[in-house]
């Protein structure tokens, strides 16, 4: 994807996650780190909707191109990872070097093949973690331990929507990117 058009797809999934998935609310919203916020950000609405996740998924696959080539698998931590992982996996069929997805529980499962990783990842993988919103980054480190702790290895973390976390992946030494910080939805 050229730089046209990859910044004609970014202005677009801009305008969506602004229409579906930005709530204000004075009396402000607990996320998922803790921290209060009077700006929400569902991007599920985005991340289901037909034109929202061909957008992410396209995005995604070719920044993951760009930053992380030697990637072979693409995954992160339910549920928000789930259809971008899902959506990523997809579009890369076609491509020479196919990217396969995976996703982590929050906690073990307690039947079946009790298993915290579900999905194709196998140990020595080089992995580009997803997800969809990330503030401190608590869920995408949960998803890189346990990747970490499978016997693959992280090269990359990419988000939709940065509210924060950049500071805490290059001090853990992870390559970190994002699409859009909270300052892009309220201006």
């Amino acid at each position: 994807m050229n730089k046209e058009e990859m910044g004609s797809k970014e202005k677009r999934l801009l305008e969506i996650i602004i229409r579906k998935a930005v709530e204000i609310k004075s009396e402000g919203f607990t996320l998922a780190s803790g921290i209060k916020s009077n700006l929400y950000i569902d991007l599920r609405k985005v991340s289901l909707d037909p034109e929202g996740i061909s957008l992410v998924g396209s995005l995604i696959l070719a920044k993951i191109r760009e930053l992380a080539p030697e990637a072979s698998h693409v995954g992160g931590l339910e549920t928000g990872s789930i259809p971008i992982a899902t959506a990523v996996a997809l579009l890369s069929e076609k491509d020479t070097k196919p990217l396969s997805g995976f996703w982590v529980r929050k906690k073990l499962k307690d039947h079946g093949m009790q298993n915290l990783i579900e999905g194709n990842l196998v140990k020595g993988s080089k992995v580009v973690i997803v997800d969809d919103v990330i503030t401190t980054g608590g869920s995408s480190f949960q998803a890189v331990d346990a990747v970490m702790e499978h016997g693959a290895h992280v090269v990359q973390v990419i988000t939709i929507v940065d509210r924060g976390a950049r500071e805490n992946f290059h001090n853990a030494g992870i390559p970190y990117f994002a699409f859009f910080s909270e300052k892009d939805l309220t201006n």
